[in-house]
């Protein structure tokens, strides 16, 4: 096995993995940003929260596309190795989606008990 081969099965590994982690372990933050957005727009406080959350949600949703499908588009990159990051985005979403909800749901009750 030549050095290059390695180098470019590191490499590809270390993308699908960082994609995995932008997709499953920031987005679900991010986009609950987006809902403090949502949420200021609906109080009438103006849009700015939300397309700050906007344009970073689809900015780590869009690295993090192109970073898996880079890891996973190179030639010679094991079958496994998709299943493996499957497993590991539906073990992270298992525990970020969760924790993203809580937070939002905290942040617009401190903010519902801020304005009385």
């Amino acid at each position: 096995m030549s050095l290059n081969v390695v180098t470019d099965t590191l490499t590809s590994q270390f993308a699908a993995i960082g994609g995995v982690m932008l997709l499953a372990g920031i987005l679900p933050f991010v986009a609950s940003w987006m809902l403090d957005g949502i949420v200021q727009v609906l109080r009438r406080n103006g849009p700015k929260l939300f397309l700050m959350g906007l344009g970073f949600t689809v900015l780590a949703g869009g690295a993090g596309y192109f970073a898996l499908q880079y890891g996973l588009g190179v030639h010679g990159v094991p079958v496994d190795s998709t299943s493996a990051m499957t497993t590991l985005a539906q073990t992270i979403l298992m525990f970020t989606i969760p924790l993203a909800l809580i937070a939002f749901v905290i942040r617009t009750v401190k903010l519902l008990a801020k304005s009385r």
